[in-house]
């Protein structure tokens, strides 16, 4: 046999293991992220290399509860490895820490399907990804500042409805509550109501009071809300607020209604009135009574 006869299985093999090598190659590739800490430019973050096995997609995810939370941003990546690939991102959706996570495109080639198609990718039971840190390009948090306001109460001289007194205006600076108290020696005495106050103005705020300890002089005071709990905690928590060195409060004089049977309320004062007259007219009539006897006697 001639050299060129015995060369020639030589050469069909080489072509053949040159053919076969790439494809074997390929059926060993793992897919993996790599990406770096970066800032955001122009909307976009840039994933250093994705090696996909099969077309698929390169995924940025935001994060939620130190999880991959929301997708924000994608781009299709080509079977093999695919190198500085450009995501474009929702900025305003972004957070500090990014996921970089590799989608599968397992339904129609080319178009994004997740979550109905195209999930993450998996290998050995662990979902192909990688966090990483923005480290500029992050929209600024604006944190509004609340109006600064001055307490006060405004309350007027009134009749108790239905067990309930109405504080005409609070002016509170933060949650508080505007509390009732007694009247115990011309100052404020025991609590007996309170409500619930919002930061800034709040108008006609009805509070119930517990009628039995209502004297004709009562007190509404505003207290702080401490915690922010809106439980009323006082006298542990939720000291009177002040302004200048002085307790925020206002007296006010009341009357209080009794509700009557098929009529309108009547105050008290006027049921003592008919009263002292239903009291005059029997007297008098008994004093008839008796004079018109001592005459007949006579």
């Amino acid at each position: 046999m001639s050299r060129l006869h015995r060369m020639v299985p030589i050469a069909v093999a080489l072509v053949v293991s040159l053919l076969v090598a790439p494809m074997a190659l390929g059926q060993e590739l793992t897919p993996s992220v790599a990406v770096s800490d970066q800032p955001i430019e122009n909307g976009t973050v840039t994933v250093d290399s994705v090696v996909s096995v099969g077309p698929g997609w390169i995924v940025i995810h935001s994060e939620a509860d130190d999880a991959p939370g929301p997708v924000i941003g994608y781009a299709a990546v080509e079977d093999g490895e695919n190198e500085d690939v450009v995501v474009e991102i929702d900025v305003d959706l972004a957070t500090e820490t990014l996921y970089a996570m590799l989608h599968a495109d397992t339904d129609e080639i080319g178009v994004f399907d997740f979550p109905d198609a195209d999930p993450p990718v998996e290998v050995e039971g662990e979902i192909v990804m990688q966090a990483f840190t923005v480290t500029a390009g992050l929209p600024e948090v604006v944190v509004e500042e609340e109006e600064e306001v001055t307490p006060s109460v405004t309350v007027q001289d009134q009749e108790i409805v239905n067990e309930s007194v109405v504080v005409q205006e609070v002016m509170s600076d933060g949650p508080g509550f505007i509390v009732i108290h007694a009247d115990e020696e011309g100052a404020p005495g025991p609590v007996i109501g309170y409500t619930a106050v919002e930061h800034g103005q709040n108008l006609n705020v009805v509070v119930s009071i517990d009628v039995e300890m209502a004297t004709d002089t009562l007190w509404a005071m505003l207290h702080e809300d401490t915690d922010e709990t809106g439980e009323f905690a006082f006298p542990e928590t939720d000291p009177p607020v002040e302004v200048e060195g002085e307790v925020v409060m206002a007296s006010f004089s009341t009357v209080v209604v009794l509700p009557v049977v098929g009529a309108e309320t009547v105050p008290v004062f006027t049921i003592a009135l008919l009263l002292v007259g239903v009291v005059a007219l029997a007297t008098g009539f008994w004093l008839d009574q008796l004079r018109a006897a001592r005459i007949s006697r006579e």
